[in-house]
């Protein structure tokens, strides 16, 4: 009999980097300069991280990173323009 199993595909360092970076609230642009990496580069990890998870909107995204660990509910960017 066939074992399945559900091993959740894994990122590279960079790809977790961005992906924090992105469920934390930072734009494409933003995580762009953070990480030295050209806007286009950080969409390109984007589409692959989403590919690879099989996931297609940035809420569950952010689930996804909360549930793996990758990020808390209570991590996000100081936006001093949002309300505590």
């Amino acid at each position: 009999m066939a074992r399945t199993t559900n091993k959740q595909p894994s990122l590279t360092e960079r790809e977790r980097q961005v992906l924090k970076l992105l469920v934390d609230g930072y734009a494409n642009e933003e995580v762009g300069q953070i990480l030295g990496l050209s806007r286009r580069t950080v969409e390109a990890h984007r589409a692959r991280i989403m590919l690879k998870l099989n996931i297609h909107d940035l809420p569950a995204l952010v689930k996804y990173s909360i549930k793996s660990g990758i990020t808390t509910a209570d991590d996000h960017r100081n936006d001093t323009r949002l309300p505590d």
